[in-house]
């Protein structure tokens, strides 16, 4: 798998070739040329702009995921240890217990 630098530089090099593109368009823009070299080159624009949000929305998917499994692993390091798990049975057990006398 490539790495989350690797697609970000990807990403930044996508937007800086649209940024130069853009900027470049100015002087391509002369009446002499083919309305083809034109659509081209647009196209060729509009794709590296929809890779680099591509890239973008992957990347934050990615740091959401990497958030989200740190988070559970903290929780699992904090609250699974065994003397809780021991604890959270014992209570189930004086929960089940009291509804039982509860219903006699």
């Amino acid at each position: 798998m490539i790495s989350q630098q690797r697609w970000r530089a990807a990403g930044g090099a996508c937007l800086l070739l649209c940024i130069i593109m853009a900027v470049a368009s100015l002087k391509l823009a002369t009446p002499d040329i083919s309305a083809w070299v034109m659509l081209a080159y647009w196209g060729i624009f509009l794709v590296l702009l929809l890779a680099a949000i591509y890239i973008a929305v992957l990347d934050f998917k990615y740091s959401q995921l990497q958030f989200k499994m740190t988070e559970r692993e903290l929780f699992k390091d904090t609250f699974m240890t065994p003397e809780f798990r021991q604890a959270i049975e014992d209570a189930r057990k004086a929960e089940k217990q009291k509804s039982g006398t509860e219903d006699n």
